[in-house]
Formats: C-alpha cells, sequence, structure tokens
C-alpha cells in the first residue's frame, strides 16, 4: 500500500512561504535572453529572464490555474478545518511527537539523496538521525539526535535529479500533491513507493497516511493569512517554488544581499517533500 499524503500540497506552502521575501531577489544575474524551452534539453541550465523568470517554465498554465483551484477548494473546506480542530484538541506534546515521527520517517530517502548527490558524509548524517531517534527517540517521537548534534539534512530525488543535470523542468500542479515539475512529480513518485512512511502505512493502515497530511497541514496553518492576502496566489506559490527550487540544485548564495540570505544550507538546504 502506498501512501499519497492528502495535504502535501498544503504542506508545500510552509517552505514556501517561509522564504518567499528570502528568494524574490533569486534572479540569475545577466540574464539578457529568453531561456530555452524547459525539458527540451536538460543537461543544460535554463537562466530566466530579469522581467519574467518564472513564466517560460509555465506553457501548462492553464491546466495548472484549474488544477491550483480544485487543490484550493479542497483545502478549504476539508482539510483547513480537519487541521484546526486537531491542532485546538490534541496536546502540544502529542503534535511535537507526532510531527518528529514523520521527520524521522524522511530520514532514510534523505539519506539515500544526499549519497547519490555525491555527499556521503551528510548521508552518514541523515542515516545516524534515523538510528538514533529511532532507538534512543522512541521510534522517533523524541528527538535526541539533535541534542546530540546531528544536524538535520533534506533531500529528495528531484533535487538529485537536478544535480545530475535535469536543472529546470516545467512547471506542473498536481493534484492533491500542489506545485511541483515534472522532474519533480517524477521524483515524488518513486520516492513516495519507495519510502518508510509508505511502508509503516501499509504495515498499519490508512490511518499513517491521515495523521501524515494532517500533521502536515497544521504545521502550515500560521502561513495562511499571507497566501490569502496574495494578488494572485497563483503565481505567488508558482513564482516562489521554481525560485526556491532553482536555488536548491544551483548555489545561488552570491545573488543575495546578506541580510536576504535564507537559513538553510544552499549545498543541502532543508526541504522534504513527501515520503
Amino acid at each position: 500500500m502506498n501512501v499519497t499524503p492528502p495535504l502535501l500540497s498544503s504542506w508545500l506552502k510552509a517552505g514556501l512561504l517561509v522564504s518567499l521575501l528570502a528568494l524574490s531577489a533569486c534572479a540569475h544575474r545577466g540574464a539578457t535572453k529568453a531561456p530555452p524551452e524547459p525539458d527540451a534539453a536538460p543537461l543544460a541550465t535554463i537562466a530566466p529572464t530579469a522581467t519574467n523568470p518564472t513564466a517560460a517554465m509555465d506553457p501548462w498554465e492553464k491546466f495548472n490555474r484549474h488544477t491550483h483551484r480544485f487543490n484550493m477548494g479542497l483545502d478549504h473546506y476539508f482539510l483547513k478545518p480537519a487541521a484546526q480542530t486537531y491542532v485546538r484538541f490534541t496536546p502540544k506534546l502529542l503534535q511535537l511527537g507526532v510531527s518528529h515521527f514523520f521527520d524521522n520517517l524522511q530520514q532514510p530517502i534523505t539519506a539515500i539523496n544526499l549519497l547519490l548527490q555525491g555527499r556521503p558524509g551528510k548521508a552518514g548524517g541523515a542515516f545516524g538521525r534515523f538510528v538514533l531517534n529511532s532507538t534512543l527517540g522512541v521510534a522517533g517521537l523524541f528527538d535526541p539526535a539533535t541534542d546530540a548534534g546531528i544536524p538535520t539534512y533534506s533531500a529528495d530525488l528531484g533535487q538529485t535529479l537536478g544535480r545530475w543535470g535535469w536543472r529546470d523542468s516545467r512547471y506542473l500542479v498536481i493534484p492533491l500533491f500542489g506545485p511541483g515539475t515534472v522532474r519533480d512529480g517524477l521524483g515524488r513518485g518513486i520516492s513516495t513507493r519507495y519510502s518508510v512512511v509508505s511502508e509503516v502505512a501499509g504495515e498499519y493502515g490508512v490511518g499513517v497516511s491521515f495523521m501524515y497530511g494532517l500533521d502536515a497541514r497544521a504545521g502550515v496553518l500560521p502561513y495562511d493569512n499571507m497566501l490569502n492576502d496574495a494578488e494572485d496566489d497563483y503565481l505567488l506559490l508558482r513564482d516562489t517554488y521554481l525560485q526556491r527550487r532553482r536555488c536548491q540544485i544551483v548555489d545561488c548564495s552570491e545573488e543575495l544581499p546578506d541580510y536576504l540570505m535564507p537559513d538553510y544550507d544552499y549545498e543541502i538546504p532543508n526541504l522534504d517533500i513527501g515520503g
């Protein structure tokens, strides 16, 4: 049984909106011509134009907007109310334990991708976190790895494919999953199929998938107003997602002023997308 986290599109809002201001300046310096068509030459790095850095990556905008509206409607009528109820009636300590549990289950996939990206030291750190938190942390409900000074790393297959050369890809809003690209959607599907979260859900039932999504949606409730206040929430999510993903694959730290530097490692930024 595979996990298909129903609230992943909402969970992605957290990483996107937290870094919105930091990445708004992350346009390629000195770009003077339009980028080649995404996916046409996956080994070439696409340099967005200064005036329209992401529109060329979205040739399927009409379809994507329809899917975006579907996801937002599902969130408004079902997912957000469920998350609000969960936050209101669940003790904070239990909520923290659930978050630690699912974060810990991401670490094996993270370790594999770090290894595939040629970062064995960080891959070992991610695997070490998983072992320590799974044992002393009581199946990941607690986080002794952080107390032991082991940093948290995050990496996904879409990011790995980008580092192998598939630098840019057409923007694609996936039903239920939310913002993505063709490359990232492929990576998500493969990672979900073989993740530890999927294995746990297969063993213990659909309730694991439900709690995974509920915890994810609850974690981004504080950011809802930022999205609601946007003049065009579709463009906000699209542009921020594409800029953030680019900075996760190509080191763009020199393009940002110091006061706009995000708080993640540019080589291995802290972002999980799916189990």
